[in-house]
């Protein structure tokens, strides 16, 4: 009975360590301005950073240092109905209005901006919808159909769902010109968090993905680190870390310094930076 008893703890252990993933270290940055307290997405741009709020905030973008510290604001010619990530290409930013916590949204979409220092362009609205929902009257929380995390990977626009019921992540792949047809889910992540953000590194072929447990008492947060393969993610090549810090993490990119930038929402420090470059954390 004793050694089945250790054998259990034993089993115990490994589980939890396996759940926790390995340790990523962060460099605490910035407490944001008041302005942009509930960042929700990051990408790296000219030197510095992008980010922006969600929703029940003005539609507007901001550039700031890697410090933290805003340098400008732009006004976005385009509704703030729930902003949850950012991804950039060239002079093009993606602006993805995803956010679907009640899973009753019909009006999502992605919007592609010109991205210039003295304005931004409204060029094209990309809809998206999931041919696999059918019921928009769902509980909320109680749905796989929202989703906060949008990633450039190789010529196509990533969408990776936080999934309510099951804490996986569905991959749609959204055309960069963007189409009418439903997106139709290309493959399944079993993520073990609510994913809320995506960052891919094009020199790597990595697909970083960021999230939380749903345990509102116990809120860890995740790094996932994903090989991309023939435009499908290597599940299992996939390796966990999870960050020192706790929280409600929702916007990551990397940054032209080769670090990984981290926000989170909420009061006190929300800004972070990896301790180590992505290519020294990389196997």
């Amino acid at each position: 009975m004793r050694l089945l008893s250790l054998a259990l703890l034993t089993c115990w252990l490994a589980g939890c360590a396996l759940a926790r993933g390995e340790r990523l270290d962060l460099l605490p940055l910035a407490d944001l301005s008041p302005r942009l307290a509930e960042s929700s997405g990051l990408a790296a741009w000219q030197g510095g950073l992008l980010s922006h709020n969600d929703s029940g905030n003005a539609a507007e973008l901001f550039r700031l240092e890697n410090d933290g510290a805003i340098t400008r604001a732009w006004p976005v010619p385009a509704p703030n109905h729930d902003w949850e990530d950012i991804a950039v290409h060239g002079d093009h930013l993606y602006l993805a209005d995803i956010g679907n916590n009640g899973g009753r949204r019909r009006d999502l979409a992605v919007y592609r901006l010109q991205l210039a220092e003295e304005a931004l362009q409204l060029q094209k609205r990309l809809p998206v919808a999931y041919a696999e929902q059918s019921n928009f009257q769902p509980p909320r929380h109680q749905h796989n159909f929202d989703a906060e995390a949008l990633a450039w990977v190789e010529g196509e626009l990533w969408l990776l769902t936080k999934r309510w019921l099951d804490e996986e992540s569905a991959l749609y792949a959204l055309p960069a010109e963007g189409g009418e047809a439903p997106l139709v889910e290309r493959q399944r992540l079993a993520t073990a968090m609510l994913v809320t953000g995506a960052e891919y590194d094009a020199a790597s072929r990595t697909l970083l993905l960021l999230g939380y447990s749903r345990n509102w008492l116990d809120r860890r947060a995740f790094l996932w680190f994903y090989p991309v393969r023939d435009s499908r993610v290597e599940e299992a090549q996939g390796r966990r870390w999870q960050l020192s810090e706790d929280g409600q993490f929702e916007g990551v990119t990397l940054g032209e310094d080769g670090f990984i930038y981290l926000s989170r929402e909420g009061g006190g420090i929300n800004l972070f930076r990896s301790r180590l470059p992505l290519a020294e954390l990389l196997p």
